[in-house]
Protein backbone atom coordinates (compact mmCIF):
# COMPACT_ATOMS: atom_id res chain seq x y z
CA UNK A 1 0.00 0.00 0.00
CA UNK A 2 1.27 3.42 -0.85
CA UNK A 3 1.91 6.48 1.75
CA UNK A 4 -0.65 9.04 1.25
CA UNK A 5 0.97 12.27 -0.02
CA UNK A 6 -0.70 15.47 1.24
CA UNK A 7 0.24 19.03 0.61
CA UNK A 8 -0.41 21.64 3.51
CA UNK A 9 -1.22 25.04 1.79
CA UNK A 10 -0.42 27.59 5.33
CA UNK A 11 1.19 30.53 5.82
CA UNK A 12 1.35 30.44 9.22
CA UNK A 13 5.05 28.81 10.15
CA UNK A 14 4.05 27.31 13.57
CA UNK A 15 0.88 26.00 12.05
CA UNK A 16 2.28 24.35 9.23
CA UNK A 17 5.29 22.85 11.30
CA UNK A 18 3.30 21.23 13.51
CA UNK A 19 0.59 20.04 11.11
CA UNK A 20 3.58 18.59 9.20
CA UNK A 21 4.79 16.83 12.11
CA UNK A 22 1.40 15.37 12.97
CA UNK A 23 0.72 14.18 9.55
CA UNK A 24 4.48 12.40 9.29
CA UNK A 25 4.18 10.88 12.61
CA UNK A 26 1.11 9.13 11.34
CA UNK A 27 3.01 8.11 8.23
CA UNK A 28 2.23 10.56 5.99
CA UNK A 29 3.92 12.13 3.10
CA UNK A 30 3.74 15.53 3.75
CA UNK A 31 5.05 18.47 1.49
CA UNK A 32 4.34 22.32 2.51
CA UNK A 33 3.47 25.69 0.65
CA UNK A 34 3.43 28.99 2.34
CA UNK A 35 1.39 30.43 0.10
CA UNK A 36 -1.28 30.25 -2.77
CA UNK A 37 0.62 30.14 -5.75
CA UNK A 38 3.52 28.10 -4.31
CA UNK A 39 0.53 25.63 -3.47
CA UNK A 40 -0.58 25.58 -7.22
CA UNK A 41 3.12 24.69 -8.50
CA UNK A 42 3.46 21.94 -5.99
CA UNK A 43 0.47 20.83 -7.08
CA UNK A 44 1.30 20.42 -10.59
CA UNK A 45 4.24 18.95 -10.08
CA UNK A 46 3.32 16.18 -7.33
CA UNK A 47 -0.39 15.83 -7.66
CA UNK A 48 -0.78 14.96 -3.99
CA UNK A 49 -3.53 12.71 -3.07
CA UNK A 50 -4.93 15.08 -0.64
CA UNK A 51 -4.76 18.95 -0.25
CA UNK A 52 -4.97 20.54 3.21
CA UNK A 53 -5.40 24.47 3.19
CA UNK A 54 -6.00 27.50 5.21
CA UNK A 55 -8.35 30.01 3.72
CA UNK A 56 -6.23 33.47 4.05
CA UNK A 57 -3.26 33.04 1.85
CA UNK A 58 -1.00 35.10 0.60
CA UNK A 59 -0.81 35.53 -3.51
CA UNK A 60 -3.81 33.04 -4.38
CA UNK A 61 -6.06 32.94 -1.63
CA UNK A 62 -7.40 29.60 -0.37
CA UNK A 63 -10.79 29.78 -1.53
CA UNK A 64 -8.88 30.53 -5.39
CA UNK A 65 -6.69 27.79 -4.63
CA UNK A 66 -9.70 25.48 -4.43
CA UNK A 67 -11.33 26.52 -7.39
CA UNK A 68 -8.09 25.97 -9.56
CA UNK A 69 -7.92 22.82 -8.21
CA UNK A 70 -11.58 21.76 -8.88
CA UNK A 71 -11.20 23.59 -12.56
CA UNK A 72 -8.25 21.57 -13.42
CA UNK A 73 -9.07 18.33 -14.96
CA UNK A 74 -5.77 16.54 -13.66
CA UNK A 75 -6.11 18.09 -9.97
CA UNK A 76 -10.29 18.15 -9.70
CA UNK A 77 -10.70 14.84 -7.77
CA UNK A 78 -7.89 15.94 -5.19
CA UNK A 79 -10.01 15.83 -1.85
CA UNK A 80 -9.50 19.03 0.08
CA UNK A 81 -9.70 19.74 3.11
CA UNK A 82 -9.78 23.49 4.62
CA UNK A 83 -8.51 24.26 8.28
CA UNK A 84 -9.84 27.23 9.35
CA UNK A 85 -10.06 29.57 12.27
CA UNK A 86 -13.03 31.73 11.01
CA UNK A 87 -16.88 31.50 11.20
CA UNK A 88 -19.84 29.96 9.36
CA UNK A 89 -19.60 32.43 6.65
CA UNK A 90 -15.71 31.20 5.18
CA UNK A 91 -16.97 27.28 6.34
CA UNK A 92 -20.15 28.27 3.69
CA UNK A 93 -17.77 29.28 1.09
CA UNK A 94 -14.83 26.93 0.92
CA UNK A 95 -17.44 24.05 0.68
CA UNK A 96 -19.53 26.42 -1.91
CA UNK A 97 -16.17 26.44 -3.81
CA UNK A 98 -15.29 22.48 -3.49
CA UNK A 99 -13.66 21.94 -0.31
CA UNK A 100 -15.08 17.94 0.63
CA UNK A 101 -14.37 19.24 4.57
CA UNK A 102 -13.66 22.08 6.80
CA UNK A 103 -12.33 21.40 10.10
CA UNK A 104 -12.00 24.76 12.59
CA UNK A 105 -9.55 25.50 15.03
CA UNK A 106 -8.45 24.17 17.25
CA UNK A 107 -7.77 21.59 15.73
CA UNK A 108 -8.21 17.42 17.06
CA UNK A 109 -5.35 15.75 15.26
CA UNK A 110 -7.00 12.63 15.42
CA UNK A 111 -10.11 13.82 13.66
CA UNK A 112 -7.41 15.60 10.91
CA UNK A 113 -5.93 12.27 10.46
CA UNK A 114 -9.14 9.82 10.50
CA UNK A 115 -10.27 12.71 7.79
CA UNK A 116 -7.30 12.22 5.34
CA UNK A 117 -7.84 9.01 5.38
CA UNK A 118 -11.31 8.30 4.90
CA UNK A 119 -11.26 10.71 2.08
CA UNK A 120 -8.33 9.06 0.13
CA UNK A 121 -10.13 5.96 0.55
CA UNK A 122 -13.70 7.06 -0.78
CA UNK A 123 -11.94 9.74 -3.53
CA UNK A 124 -15.39 11.36 -3.67
CA UNK A 125 -16.62 14.94 -3.21
CA UNK A 126 -19.00 14.25 -0.19
CA UNK A 127 -18.72 17.42 2.07
CA UNK A 128 -19.07 17.87 5.16
CA UNK A 129 -18.18 20.49 8.17
CA UNK A 130 -17.00 19.08 11.41
CA UNK A 131 -17.77 22.05 13.90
Amino acid sequence: MSRTKVLIAEDNLDSQQLLQMILENEGFIVTTASDGEKAIDILREIKPDVLVTDLLLPTVSGGDLIRHVRSTPELAQIPIVVISAYGDHYEADALAVGANVVLKKPLDSDFLISTIKELKASCGNATRAET
